[in-house]
């Protein structure tokens, strides 16, 4: 498949060289080409840098992996009628560095940043998935510990599928689908414990695991 990653920061980087991995094309989009030099040396023939409206064309499935204070102008720039009917990966966190950080958490019940994406998408399938784990894990789960646990939540059924098949792929052995869009806030706020822990224990490979027994 085509796909097209908006935002070229680690995690737009290390899900471009899974899915390169997977033999999937890639295509990054960018402010600023220049960044992804390194990556392209990497992703060799299968991979490109494009600009947000080239990416979003391009891209069979397009990854929002932006900031989030640069998500919306991101879509904008890519055109909302190249997400037309496609499945969208959100993989962003509702966070502000304003203040250093670690970074506050600006979402809500009903406005997380996953809702926030399908009410500008509306047309799009989005499926939250990837945001609460590192960019070094998400192509790459087993940890030494053991095999931590993978969540999606969106809408659309065939989307969610889908994803879900990416993550197989990808090494996840336990895919846990939580249910609608609207559970978007719950993978968010596990994205903010998952940062907490990082700042304070300085750990950045850690993961988690739902047990049901």
């Amino acid at each position: 498949m085509q796909i097209g990653i908006l935002g070229s920061g680690v995690v737009g980087q290390q899900l471009g060289i899974g899915f390169i991995k997977l033999g999937h094309e890639v295509k990054i989009g960018t402010r600023d080409s220049s960044k992804l030099n390194d990556w392209l040396e990497t992703a060799k023939e299968k991979g490109s840098v494009g600009s947000f409206e080239e990416t979003a064309k391009f891209g069979e499935v397009i990854i929002i992996a932006t900031l989030w204070k640069g998500t919306e102008n991101a879509i904008e720039l890519a055109g909302l009628e190249n997400f037309t009917n496609k499945v969208v990966i959100d993989v962003s966190n509702p966070l502000d560095f304003s203040q250093g950080a670690p970074p506050r958490f600006v979402a809500s019940v009903g406005n997380s940043g996953g809702e926030i994406i399908q009410r500008i998408l509306a047309d799009s399938k989005v499926v939250k998935a990837f945001n609460f784990v590192s960019a070094y894990i998400m192509c790459n789960p087993k940890r030494e510990e053991g095999m931590p646990t993978f969540f999606v939540a969106g809408d659309d059924e065939e989307a969610k599928k889908l994803v879900m098949k990416f993550a197989k792929d990808f090494g996840w052995e336990e895919i846990i689908d939580i249910g609608n869009i609207e559970q978007a806030i719950w993978l968010e706020s596990l994205a903010m414990f998952w940062i907490n822990y990082g700042f304070r224990n300085n750990n950045w490979v850690h993961a988690f695991k739902l047990l049901k027994k």
